[in-house]
Order: C-alpha cells, then structure tokens, then sequence
C-alpha cells in the first residue's frame, strides 16, 4: 500500500509527514511554518513528475532497442520496417502462387504426400501403402532384382544388433540398417590385419563391438534387421562411386542430382550438381547446397535413366527418387527413396514449379493406369524371386507384405 519500491515508500512517507506536519502548524496558527510546509509537498510533487518521466524515457529506449538490434536509430528502425515490408510481400507472393491452380509447386506436393503416408502409417495397413513399403532397403532390393536390375551381392542380414558377426564375411563390405534415416547407418569398412575395421572413405576405424554400439547409439535411425552387402566400387576404380539421384514422377524425369562425397559421413564434405535427363547443367537451383559444375556426367546417364524409368512405374507412387552408381560392375541400385531429405527439401521458384508440374503430369499417368487397369502398390517383376528377409511373425515385418506379381511390359515400360 506504501509503495512497491523503497524509493516510493521514502516519498510516500515523506509526503504524510509534511502534510501532518502543515496540518498541525496550522491547527496551531503557526501560518510560516504551514506555508513552508505546503512548499516542501510542491517541490516532493515536481520531484515524483521528475522521477515519473524519466522512468518512462528509460522504459521506451529499452522498448525501442527490443524493437530494433541495431541501437534503435531513425536508419535502424527504416531497415527494420524494409526487411518485415520485404518478407510480408515474398509471403504475399508464395501464397497467390500456392493459389493460383494454374501453377504448381514440387515442395508443396511433397508436403502433403509426406502428410498422405503419415496418415497411412497411422491407419497400421502398410501392405496396402506402396510409400510405405519403400522405407525398406531390401525389400527394395527385392522389388529392383525382380525386374532385372543389378543390386549388391548381399552376404549376412542378421535380426538385431547383438546379432551382428562381421567374421565370415569378405575383407570389404557394408554394413546397413533394413530402416534408417539418409546415411547414418551406412558403414563402409574393410577388414585389417589387427581384427579392426578401416572406415572406407573416411577417417579412423572401429571393432566390431564398438560398431554394435555406434549402431545401438542411432536408436529410430537405424532400425533392424541390419545387413552386410558388397562394397561397391567407382567405374573409374575410385572407392566411393558417385550418386546418381534420379527424380522421377511415375516414368518421367525431373532432374538428376550428381553427389560427390569427399569423406564419408562428413556432410561438410559433400558437393552436388543437378542436370536434366541430357545432362545439361540446372545450375544453382537448391539454395543452401554446395554447386559443383566440376561434378563429370555419367557416360551411361541414359542407361540409369532407362533403369529410373521402369522402377518408378513399377514402385507405383507419383513420385519417387531412384538412386544410383555406376559401378564396376554396372549399373546398380542404391536404394528407392520417397520424401528427399525428409520432405523438406527446396528449390527456387522457377525450378520448384517446374518439379511441380512434373509431379502432377506423374500423377495424371498413375491415375490414367489405375483406371486403365493397372493393381495398385508396387509390381514385382518375373525375372527374379530374391527373398532376403529372416522370418518373422510380425504382420507389420517386410517379409510379410506379400507381392503382386506381374509381367511388366504393359504397366512398367
């Protein structure tokens, strides 16, 4: 009630004396002494006006320095105003585009098939959903070798982690979690002659124990079972061939994005170029990413594409990338993936509407073939029957989705 500072309470106290004070030399017809009072509550009055201001010009300096890092100078405060100006009209302009049907937006469509598989996964009927039965690398493998195309030598799949025995294996090899998120559980190694395992491609090495760990330490992102395949090589003999990322929308290309990694599991590392189905140059279309022009093309990129082509008709999806190498050996499957970088990759305008409309033409076609005839989810070919999964009751395990098998010259090529 006195105050909520002690400086408040002094005043607040100061001012009931002398008013007592005036009060009293008046009762006691002393008028000097209550004229001298009645000029101390002034001057106390002007002292609380005084204070009162300047607690506010305080106040509003540290409201204008909130409002504006730069110390709240006139020029500070117009830059201010620019930049939110600046961003509210690229907002104005990326929502009439999102709008306008006659546009399309690649990021947009990504976002909601991410939204679409989400919801499926949800629902628990993953032998239904052909997005979610990408997530599994050998089952994409399975699906790629029915259909003809080369796929790593695979040498052990094991159930778990504590399963893992990297013993009677080749010197070089593999090791790859069946899910995972991007190449956090991708391990090159090769065997040295002190039991350890060199890190292929990048720097130091490991035990086979300190790998179980390192392996347990990704949690979600390494999910079982895991596996050794072969190490592949570069046609030019280098140890780590180039990915060939092919963006295809259900038998069509949208760009290809050449990937160099200079040190494994080094992002810092990784440079990248983006070409059409030609192998002409986009230029710098993914703000954010290393652009390397240096990044040669593939002499057998119309092959890969041949190969891009067919799996993405067959996997039955708008959209999905189909990852690459040329290898010594050939032309052989990465892995199928079906959100890039999670859902949240982005592009410039031009080459997002580009990718857009791309993506709705590959919608068109699979809805044309639906209708036509064509069984949804992904198609097995008849050229092999690879069967790489260990058993497992689980109706949700990979080795129980089932196949529809088909020969594919009607709905693949």
């Amino acid at each position: 009630m006195l105050g909520r500072t002690p400086r408040q309470r002094a005043v607040v106290v100061a001012v009931l004396v002398v008013a007592a004070a005036s009060v009293v030399a008046a009762l006691l017809d002393r008028p000097a002494l209550a004229a001298t009072g009645l000029l101390a509550l002034v001057a106390l009055g002007l002292l609380v006006v005084l204070d009162l201001r300047s607690r506010l010009a305080i106040l509003d300096r540290r409201v204008r320095r909130r409002r504006s890092p730069g110390g709240g100078s006139a020029a500070d405060l117009r830059a201010t105003v620019a930049e939110l100006e600046a961003g509210l009209a690229a907002a104005t302009h990326l929502n009439a585009r999102l709008d306008d049907l006659s546009r399309a937006s690649y990021r947009q469509s990504l976002r909601e098939h991410v939204r679409t598989f989400r919801t499926e996964d949800r629902l628990g009927r993953p032998t239904k959903s052909a997005a979610l039965q990408l997530p599994y690398k050998l089952r994409t493998l399975e699906l790629a070798a029915s259909h003809g195309v080369a796929v790593p030598d695979i040498y052990a799949v094991w159930p778990d982690v504590d399963s893992i025995d990297l013993s009677a294996l080749p010197d070089s090899f593999v090791v790859k979690a069946d899910g995972g998120a991007g190449s956090v559980a991708v391990f090159p190694l090769r065997r040295q002659a002190d039991g350890r395992y060199e890190r292929v491609g990048a720097s130091g090495d490991v035990s086979e124990e300190e790998l179980r760990e390192r392996i347990r330490s990704l949690g979600r992102a390494a999910r079982a079972p895991f596996f050794a395949e072969e190490l592949l090589h570069a046609a030019d003999g280098g140890p780590i061939p180039d990915d060939v990322k092919c963006y295809m929308f259900y038998g069509e290309v949208g760009h290809v994005l050449l990937r160099r990694v200079g040190e494994h599991g080094r992002a810092s590392s990784i440079r990248v170029k983006f070409v059409d189905e030609n192998g002409v140059d986009y230029g710098v279309v993914a703000p954010g990413r290393p652009h390397d022009p240096t990044i040669p093309v593939p002499d057998s990129l119309p092959r890969m594409l041949e190969v891009a082509r067919h799996l993405s008709r067959a996997v039955g999806l708008p959209f999905c990338r189909v990852d690459l190498y040329d290898t010594s050996k050939g032309i052989v499957l990465g892995e199928i993936t079906r959100a890039p970088n999670g859902g949240n990759a982005r592009f410039t305008e031009g080459h997002d509407e580009l990718l857009g409309r791309r993506w709705l033409e590959g919608s068109a076609r699979l809805q044309a073939d639906l209708s036509a005839g064509r069984p949804a989810g992904p198609l097995f070919g008849t050229l092999a029957d690879l069967r790489l999964y260990p058993p497992d009751e689980r109706p949700r395990s990979p080795v129980n989705f089932g196949r529809t098998v088909v020969d594919c010259s009607q709905w693949c090529r």
